[in-house]
């Protein structure tokens, strides 16, 4: 019963309520991070942003991909959002929970 309610949860639009971290208007103040990497897979570039900024993350089964990234002292989440401008991914923050989905699907 709970799995069944955890999924009804999972597919409604209620449960991507949130603020676009990247949104056009977004301030990027936050902890900054050092990453340099190669060819990475871009749901472990994602796991070390949410460890480097304590946060949680949720990941759709839709995001896939690789990408490169060598960025010096900038705000975790506006290296979040430079991943997610390059994947076309839309990424919400709610609460200490950041949830990752194509951005196709955001609407």
């Amino acid at each position: 019963m709970r799995a069944l309610v955890l999924a009804a949860m999972l597919s409604s639009t209620a449960a991507w309520a949130g603020r676009d971290l990247c949104a056009p208007d977004a301030k990027h103040h936050r902890a900054p991070v050092d990453l340099d990497v190669k060819d990475a897979d871009v749901h472990d570039v994602l796991r070390l942003l949410a460890d480097a900024a304590h946060i949680n993350l949720v990941v759709s089964d839709e995001v896939s991909g690789k990408v490169t990234l060598r960025l010096k002292r900038v705000a975790w989440d506006q290296a979040a959002c430079a991943v997610a401008g390059v994947q076309r991914l839309a990424m919400t923050l709610e609460d200490n929970i950041l949830l990752v989905r194509p951005a196709a699907a955001a609407h």
